[in-house]
Order: C-alpha cells, then sequence, then structure tokens
C-alpha cells in the first residue's frame, strides 16, 4: 500500500475542493448576494461535479453506506438540474478548470483511500452548495419560485453534511 500517495492524493482532493470556496466567497463580496443567473449557473455546476463524483463512486467505493450515499446524491442532483432548467433530462454544465482537477484526483483513488476521498470531497462540495444558496437567499431581490428551492435546497444539503460527517468518523 503506498500510503505517501493516499495521503498526497486525499489531501490534493482536500486542497482543490476547499480553492474553490474563496471565489464564491469573491462572487458574494462585492455584492454580498448572488444574482440568479448567478446561483443557477454555480449550483449547477457545483451539482454536476457532486453527480459525476457520485457516479464514480457507485462504481468504485467499497463501503455500502459511501454507495448508498452516492446514489442518493445522483438523485437529487438530477432532480435539482431539472428544477432549475425546467428540463426533464438536462444536460451536464460543463466543468471548469478547478471542478474539474477535483474529479480528475478522485478518479486516481482506489480502494478505501477511494471512500475516504469521496467523501471528504461531497464534504467539501456540500459546503460550496451551502454557500451558493445562502448567497442567493441573502439578495433581497430574488424570485420567489428560486427562493422556494434554494431554501429547500439548503435544507437538504445541510442533512447531507450531517450524513456525510457520520460516514467520514465510521471510515476513519
Amino acid at each position: 500500500m503506498d500510503r505517501r500517495g493516499i495521503l498526497l492524493g486525499s489531501a490534493g482532493l482536500a486542497a482543490l475542493s476547499f480553492s474553490l470556496r474563496p471565489r464564491i466567497a469573491l462572487a458574494q463580496g462585492t455584492a454580498h448576494w448572488l444574482s440568479g443567473a448567478q446561483y443557477t449557473a454555480m449550483t449547477l455546476m457545483a451539482g454536476t461535479l457532486a453527480k459525476q463524483t457520485s457516479q464514480l463512486a457507485l462504481e468504485r467505493a467499497q463501503n455500502q453506506r459511501v454507495k448508498q450515499f452516492a446514489a442518493f446524491e445522483i438523485a437529487e442532483q438530477t432532480a435539482m438540474a431539472q428544477v432549475l432548467t425546467n428540463t426533464d433530462s438536462p444536460p451536464p454544465v460543463p466543468l471548469d478548470a478547478e471542478h474539474a482537477a477535483v474529479l480528475k484526483t478522485l478518479e486516481a483513488q482506489s480502494g478505501p483511500a477511494f471512500d475516504r476521498a469521496y467523501i471528504l470531497g461531497q464534504l467539501n462540495s456540500h459546503q460550496e452548495l451551502l454557500q451558493i444558496q445562502q448567497g442567493y437567499l441573502d439578495n433581497t431581490n430574488r424570485s420567489t419560485d428560486t427562493q422556494h428551492i434554494a431554501v429547500l435546497a439548503r435544507m437538504s444539503i445541510q442533512q447531507h453534511l450531517t450524513m456525510l460527517q457520520e460516514i467520514q468518523q465510521q471510515l476513519a
């Protein structure tokens, strides 16, 4: 077992996922809220990453709770994209370089290290998604429909964060 490779891979995933946060803070920092277009684009981008990494987890994860979470996440991100785009089968949003790097880092993992890296990545992605929802809800000039979506998404994301923390403790 190459422990150094596992540690570097997991650390790389955490660093790449964490690097997504300053961009959100910058988007919020100038106006203190996200516009409807920013909200939709950022939610779909983060959701695409969450869905693609979850599809990978269905194939590679060893832990059954990890696989179960991945299935939940795929269904949730599919539904979220359908609601935000008002399309039955929306195509995935192309990943930007930062999100693509996170996916590529996860693809390099295997075995129990994959499970841990996937859960760590999902924790970071869900924190990103939570910031996006809150950034939009902080906007007082928002559409009622999208506000309702963001409120429901925020609640679901908070639940997923709790689930992910429990799985992470189990895998430790």
